[in-house]
């Protein structure tokens, strides 16, 4: 559920310059991109404005009924879904339209993206940009192979210009390079090696994508571009086993203020486990070690970064209490340790994100016995705070499927 994208690009702010002294996300606010349990609808909710107040209703993104999806952003920072059409293998893309007038949110039309050969239904999707800032999107079908798609970067034309050359009158003529648009928008779906039942991705600090899988086992990979644009099967590393014999559950990837991909993973007796690259940008990686024991295991787990830079890690017990592990040394590894500061009446699925001020939000989708899944949300007192809203905001009282928290970088005016 969580975005994966925690650090935005700095190109990608809204309309225009920021103003002196401001950080890009100070003009950004939480969306919850998900699908209605009831009828399949592509729905969304955002903050009305940068640490708004959340909007009361629901609004939709798509016609149409989907059976699951994922959500980022685009390199100009507007938030894009793709999304699996019910009774059909076809996925499509959807983005913000860049012109937002009037209190509607508005969409672009849905895009069809294809499908990957053979398949007809989708394990897990999850989408991140690459150094260039195109859109990435990796899927495991229902026979645990994994598949990639990507936006095709542009394409260097020749176009012919009038200039006038300087201390002179007359207008010449020249031939310059320049980029545009690909004629074919996305590539075709590209079949990655490995069996996996579930897949995550992380963009890392110099724009790589690094991606996460779990197979039917139980056993945990993982494998990273290995050239800053990737556009073939080769231009990846080979996948390697990192889960030293212990079975894990849960993968949060994300990248810390050292520019280090981390991954925190849950074995499978409810334990939280930590590896990191060293160096950063790196195919190595330290070994396995614990930002704090849990007395009780845990059952879920999501990775967040603060406004400061600094991680942040989030649980649920089995007892349904939730608690906070805040790294303040990403030198030293140091961590505060499990702090509890909340719980829930069930289980739940955790997101972590960050809001204009750089306070971060819990989201909490509560697990219902019918599949009709409620949504709340806390934040933090103030960035780097280990104190907690007590009460909770409710999103959603019920008919929820799935959600996905993103930043969106272009709310309106």
């Amino acid at each position: 559920m969580a975005n994966e994208d925690a650090h935005l690009p700095p190109q990608a702010v809204p309309h225009g310059q920021l103003p002196p002294g401001t950080s890009f996300f100070e003009l950004s606010r939480l969306m919850v991109v998900g699908i209605d349990s009831a009828r399949g609808q592509l729905i969304q909710k955002a903050q009305t404005s940068p640490n708004g107040p959340w909007a009361q209703d629901w609004s939709p993104i798509a016609p149409g009924a989907f059976m699951t999806m994922t959500a980022g952003i685009t390199k100009d920072g507007r938030v894009a879904v793709v999304a699996q059409l019910a009774g059909s293998p076809a996925l499509y893309f959807i983005s913000e339209d860049p012109n937002q007038a009037g209190p509607v949110e508005k969409w672009n039309p849905p895009v069809n993206i294809g499908a990957p050969p053979g398949a007809s239904l989708y394990q897990k999707l999850t989408m991140a940009r690459d150094a260039d800032g195109r859109i990435e999107v990796f899927l495991t079908d229902n026979a645990g192979r994994v598949w990639w798609i990507y936006q095709n970067p542009d394409v260097i034309v020749q176009v012919q210009k009038t200039i006038t050359p300087p201390g002179t009158t007359t207008p010449i003529v020249v031939t310059v390079d320049e980029l545009a648009p690909p004629a074919k928008p996305w590539s075709d779906w590209i079949q990655l090696t490995g069996q996996l039942v579930a897949i995550t991705s992380v963009r890392q600090a110099d724009g790589r994508i690094a991606l996460f899988g779990i197979n039917s086992v139980l056993a945990l990979y993982r494998c990273q571009q290995a050239k800053a644009q990737a556009l073939t099967v080769a231009d990846w590393t080979p996948w390697v086993q990192i889960d030293a014999g212990s079975k894990f559950t849960e993968m949060a990837p994300i990248v810390g203020p050292l520019g280090a991909t981390n991954l925190f993973a849950m074995t499978q007796q409810g334990q939280v486990l930590h590896t990191k690259q060293k160096p950063a940008g790196s195919d190595t990686w330290t070994v396995w070690a614990t930002p704090g024991y849990s007395r009780v295991p845990k059952y879920t787990l999501c990775a967040g970064i603060q406004g400061d830079g600094d991680i942040m890690l989030a649980a649920s017990d089995q007892q349904h209490v939730h608690s906070f592990n805040a790294q303040y040394d990403a030198a030293t590894q140091s961590w505060s340790g499990w702090r509890d500061f909340n719980f829930s009446a069930a289980n739940t699925r955790l997101s972590l994100d960050y809001n204009a001020d750089g306070r971060l939000a819990l989201f909490s989708m509560m697990i219902q016995n019918d599949g009709t899944n409620a949504l709340w949300t806390i934040n933090q007192m103030a960035m780097d705070s280990s104190e907690w809203e007590w009460n909770w905001t409710m999103l959603a009282a019920s008919n929820l499927k799935q959600v996905v928290v993103v930043r969106d970088l272009t709310p309106p005016a």
